[in-house]
């Protein structure tokens, strides 16, 4: 297997990669016990004999404090869950994949050691993606990796959901919700919902409405720069959903403002591997 299943690398983007070589990297696990975590806790305890690096490990709800990395281990939620907290803390992530689809987590099973030798050594590159930012009324903020996602609260029941672009109205949905997502998070609910795929290192948001009772059902690639508003405007419950966790419930007449936030999140290359190779890869597509 390729050691970068992921591939969000590709020859445009070597302008912004830049090489890390971590004394201490944290691994991570989003849920305690099972295999996640024996492999996250073997794998710290002998990160500086095997890998020349100090290793701790964290679980994901915990604070990570002076590392240089990230390490992740498990599935592609558990990357998003660590991706938050290496954000916040200014550090890039690598993900070790024991789900079944990987394509955030990058480093399949048989390449953990070759790669992690290679993150002690400085030979991985970072590379930058957008994240995205959901302000409410009251000034509270915040931020994406994937996807934010105003939708209904009752399973039946569809809500009216005006969107403005840049202050100027674009129509009013009438559907399950709309979802608002990084290049990265394309691939993910909006993909499912309709939308494209796009490249993650492309500078955009994609917002997609859920089945829509309207003409207008197709997804809308904005520029990275734009400001997406979304009014509720039904007296039927709406919620804002932060990649895949409930944020908070949205009342009648609120407004939500999205924007490409000011803080990205890096990501540790493996290889450089091709965009096309990794959908294809990923998806199951045929190879023919």
């Amino acid at each position: 297997m390729s050691e970068a299943s992921g591939g969000f690398s590709n020859r445009e983007d070597r302008d912004r990669l830049s090489a890390v070589r971590p004394e201490r990297v944290a691994f991570v696990t989003y849920a305690d016990g099972d295999t996640a975590r024996a492999l996250a806790e073997t794998l710290a305890g002998e990160a500086a004999s095997r890998f020349g690096f100090e290793g701790v490990y964290v679980p994901a709800e915990a604070q990570l404090d002076d590392v240089d990395a990230v390490v992740s281990v498990g599935g592609d939620g558990t990357v998003l869950h660590a991706a938050a907290a290496a954000r916040e803390a200014d550090v890039p992530i690598l993900g070790i994949n024991l789900g079944r689809v990987g394509y955030l987590a990058e480093v399949e099973m048989d390449a953990v050691d070759h790669v992690l030798k290679r993150l002690g050594a400085g030979d991985l590159d970072t590379v930058e993606h957008p994240t995205i930012a959901v302000e409410f009324e009251d000034g509270t903020a915040t931020t994406a990796i994937n996807d934010i996602v105003v939708e209904k609260v009752v399973s039946q029941r569809i809500v009216d959901l005006e969107v403005r672009i840049d202050g100027e109205l674009l129509t009013t949905y009438r559907a399950d919700g709309i979802i608002v997502a990084t290049p990265l998070g394309s691939t993910a609910y909006s993909l499912s919902a309709g939308g494209p795929i796009v490249q993650p290192t492309v500078g955009c948001m994609v917002m997609t409405p859920i089945a829509p009772h309207s003409l207008l059902s197709r997804s809308f690639v904005l520029r990275s720069e734009s400001i997406i508003g979304i009014r509720a405007v039904s007296a039927r419950p709406a919620q804002v959903n932060v990649d895949g966790r409930g944020a908070r419930q949205l009342e009648r007449g609120e407004t939500v403002r999205v924007t490409t936030s000011d803080r990205p999140v890096r990501f540790l290359l493996t290889g450089a591997t091709p965009f096309p190779r990794a959908v294809r890869d990923q998806f199951g597509l045929d190879h023919a």
